[in-house]
């Protein structure tokens, strides 16, 4: 950090770790469904790589005759004590993954709007406390059906679609503005990083103790966090007990995010501006990719790669580590080159997105050309969870510079219909692999994958800015009296600095006499 920054502590642990438990809930479907299915119970037309594809799990089922069966291929003794007990085909599998996103997907935009009208702190704890309840119910929900966890599923969606718009408001309001890609990255980082030791964890813990136990102990999680966060979290400095007032007056140095919006958020205006839609288009683009890597990777790792539940949980959190190690990393490096002056901001937006976009497009395709080589394939995936998180420095910081008043909405609107769009990522995924487990069949779906990133390459670069937009310097006419207090701030901040500038000449030319 830069002499006169700021680490705004406790906020940067407690926003650091705030998405953690959520995601962390919001993935342990992913495991769990491979561990609560019956699959030796799943008619299959064809299941010819499981029994080809030879891994370091040890998991070999003897080859097949013909190589194609009607029926489900032999499996090994192993094989059949991991097996669950749900007869659910690929697509009812692809309709649980997928209901989360039903709810997710509706509570974005109205998220948005509470947090930036009535804080972080109450909004993102009902949501987190609902989401660790409902984790505790799936259990009993599996128990009536498959329509029942959807039901639930659906609930926690609904819970946890505030995650993301509640993060950007709490960014303008704590950070200053050349510590945000820093601050972003580090969320998203140790949220990568929860998302991965969830994904491991899960896996033990089935096959050890059995599947209900990822959401007991996932649901217990919730609730310690979300007592944790209630007593730490405070939506602005001002409302800090503890902080000092060079503190407040650095944070609030060159920040435009206001403490509380007075108007509604112009969703007209928003939706007219390329920017915002630059930001929507490839925020579609990575909700599609993120959703392969969250919902999709375990079933391709069990049945085309034939690892086992334990290598599954552990290998299908690696792009995740990668994305979390991509996003600190690149946070880092680009508000150290923005200080340094050595690029632009907008370079920083471009060349990041071209690595997301691109990066992720390339290493979809060469998925489908390494053929049965799980090693290599694995490493693909890590590559590509890997430049996945260069968004942090890409598109998904780019609201706080085009609209730092409303930055909450502007992404609520994008993630809104990128969710809506992910929804149907597993659903299109089961339907392609429906009865038909082979590799044939899986690069269908990568295919698709690499066309929509190659999509979002080609427009985000055209209609990208890093300007603040007009509709959101509107909001700057209604100050309220905290933000003139804030705004005071800003001025004082740099009698601040001259005030340490003078003391520390005033001790040297001590020293020197």
């Amino acid at each position: 950090m830069p002499a006169n920054s700021v680490s705004p502590v406790p906020q940067m642990p407690t926003n650091s770790v705030s998405a953690v438990p959520q995601m962390s809930l919001r993935v342990t479907m992913s495991v769990g469904v491979v561990a609560m299915v019956n699959h030796s119970a799943i008619p299959h037309v064809s299941t010819s790589h499981v029994t080809i594809c030879l891994n370091a799990s040890g998991d070999l089922p003897p080859p097949s005759a013909g190589g194609n069966s009607t029926e489900t291929a032999p499996s090994s003794a192993g094989a059949r004590v991991e097996d669950g007990e749900y007869a659910w085909d690929e697509f009812t599998q692809g309709l649980i993954l997928s209901s989360f996103y039903w709810g997710y997907t509706v509570t974005q935009i109205p998220g948005g709007y509470f947090t930036e009208r009535y804080g972080t702190k109450i909004v993102l704890g009902v949501s987190q406390g609902s989401n660790a309840i409902l984790s505790l119910l799936i259990p009993a929900a599996a128990s009536l059906g498959a329509p029942w966890v959807m039901v639930v599923r659906v609930l926690q969606g609904l819970a946890c679609g505030v995650i993301y718009p509640c993060l950007y408001p709490t960014l303008g309001r704590w950070f200053p503005t050349n510590e945000r890609q820093m601050a972003l990255g580090c969320i998203n980082g140790f949220t990568a990083f929860g998302i991965v030791t969830t994904s491991a964890c899960s896996g033990l813990v089935a096959a050890s103790s059995g599947w209900r136990a990822i959401f007991y102990i996932t649901g217990g999680v919730g609730v310690a966090w979300l007592l944790a966060w209630i007593a730490l979290m405070h939506d602005t400095p001002a409302d800090h007990p503890r902080i000092t007032e060079r503190e407040r007056r650095l944070i609030a140095s060159g920040n435009a995010t206001k403490r509380r919006t007075e108007r509604r958020p112009p969703y007209l205006q928003m939706l007219r501006s390329p920017p915002v839609w630059a930001i929507v288009i490839t925020e579609c683009a990575n909700s599609w990719g993120l959703t392969y890597l969250l919902t999709s990777l375990p079933t391709y790792m069990k049945h085309i790669l034939g690892y086992n539940i334990r290598a599954n949980g552990l290998l299908s959190g690696l792009p995740l580590l990668g994305r979390g190690i991509a996003f600190c990393g690149a946070g880092l490096a680009g508000d150290l080159l923005l200080r340094r002056g050595w690029v632009t901001t907008e370079q920083i937006r471009r060349t990041a997105a071209t690595l997301v976009t691109g990066g992720c497009a390339l290493l979809l395709l060469l998925v489908t050309f390494v053929g049965c080589q799980p090693a290599v394939t694995t490493f693909f995936f890590f590559m590509a969870g890997f430049f996945n998180g260069f968004i942090g420095t890409g598109h998904l910081v780019n609201s706080l510079d085009i609209a730092p008043n409303y930055s909450g909405s502007v992404y609520g609107i994008a993630n809104f219909l990128a969710n809506a769009v992910a929804v149907l990522n597993p659903i299109v995924t089961g339907a392609i692999i429906r009865g038909h487990q082979t590799m044939e069949r899986w690069s269908y779906v990568f295919y698709l994958g690499c066309g929509i990133f190659c999509t979002a390459l080609v427009s985000y670069q055209v209609m990208m800015s890093v300007d603040r937009q007009h509709w959101d310097k509107q909001e700057d006419i209604y100050d309220a009296p905290d933000d003139i207090d804030e705004k005071k701030g800003v001025s004082n901040s740099i009698d601040v600095c001259m005030e340490e500038t003078a003391e520390s000449n005033g001790v040297s030319k001590k020293a020197d006499r």
